[in-house]
């Protein structure tokens, strides 16, 4: 989706897969590894079908999540972009994980909107959540939120995904 939708053009694209830490924490690690330059993250379960270059920032830039419940935070980590060097991020949870971890049970959103200074993306912005929105419109990006069982479901967005290979 990246290569053939977003207009993105990249040096390096790498899914982390060392699991250190608990579920989504384990994203925190992107921080340490990747602290010059251009840098932005898309969660895997998001549709891509669409210019993404807009969401490209200076500034640490985060969702804004209008479609959680009040008691959760209005911060979603599926798509972020930050230029240098953000690794404090990761140098803060890492000082005491399984504190954190326990802590901030709404996982690393949760940590990073009470700890870390951030910017929002709007959804003037060109993205949306498959809770609110389940028709294909003009949006670049889809977040299917832990929904990736849907995301392989049939459906308009089955054209932007490849086939998903099993081991």
């Amino acid at each position: 989706m990246i290569d053939t939708y977003s207009g993105l053009q990249y040096d390096e694209f790498v899914v982390i897969r060392d699991d250190e830490y608990e579920g989504v924490f384990n994203k925190l690690q992107m921080f340490d590894r990747y602290r010059d330059g251009q840098n932005i993250y898309f969660d895997l379960d998001v549709i891509i079908k669409g210019d993404c270059n807009h969401l490209l920032r200076k500034d640490f830039h985060l969702c804004f999540a209008w479609w959680r419940d009040p008691w959760h935070t209005p911060l979603n980590s599926s798509i972020m972009s930050w230029q240098g060097d953000q690794s404090h991020i990761f140098q803060f949870f890492d000082e005491d994980p399984e504190y954190f971890m326990l802590k901030y049970n709404k996982g690393m959103d949760q940590l990073i909107y009470e700890n870390i200074s951030y910017k929002m993306y709007l959804e003037k912005d060109g993205y949306c959540s498959y809770q609110t929105v389940t028709t294909e419109e003009e949006y670049s990006v889809y977040l299917f939120n832990q929904r990736a069982v849907q995301m392989r479901q049939p459906g308009w967005h089955e054209k932007f995904c490849m086939p998903i290979q099993y081991k």
